[in-house]
């Protein structure tokens, strides 16, 4: 049985290519299927695909070929935990490549406008301590920062020696 809810995103002409490029960046991800159109559509011709379902590292989505003026915008982005400094640099750098962008806090923007949050777990970890004062010190520390850097939070949120 199908994902009962699954985001979709929509491109322009681009769906295919983007779901490839995000299942080669994210392991244990696939595409699922392909819908190819039979008629000529506001959003292409016939013979276009206009559905890729894929998976990301288990979470369902589709790629909708929905034709222009409908660019992503900050409102949604997909967020990434991390495990640990390497991934975050890894997610970073692949979605980030081939005209992507470096926003701030964490966040970034891929080639195809897709607004991205990359943050390792032990940010979660630290904002969440009761200690407010080393909660506050890390989230002071994550707003100077475009990527997250996991060892420059922790001596923030570890405080003065």
């Amino acid at each position: 049985m199908q994902n009962p809810i699954a985001p979709c995103l929509w491109f322009d002409g681009d769906a295919e290519e983007a779901a490839e490029f995000y299942t080669t960046v994210f392991p244990d991800s696939k595409i699922l299927h392909k819908i190819v159109n039979h008629d000529a559509w506001p959003g292409g011709k016939a013979g276009d695909v206009v559905v890729v379902a894929f998976q990301l590292k288990g979470q369902p989505y589709q790629a909708l070929n929905g034709g222009p003026n409908q660019p992503f915008n900050d409102r949604v982005s997909l967020s990434v935990t991390c495990k640990d400094q390497a991934e975050v640099d890894r997610y970073w750098e692949a979605l980030t490549a081939d005209g992507g962008e470096a926003i701030m806090c964490g966040w970034l923007k891929d080639r195809y406008g897709m607004r991205w949050q990359i943050v390792p777990e032990a940010f979660f970890a630290m904002i969440s301590d009761e200690d407010a004062e080393k909660s506050q010190r890390a989230m002071q520390a994550m707003t100077q920062m475009i990527k997250l850097d996991v060892d420059t939070m922790t001596k923030a949120y570890e405080g003065p020696q």
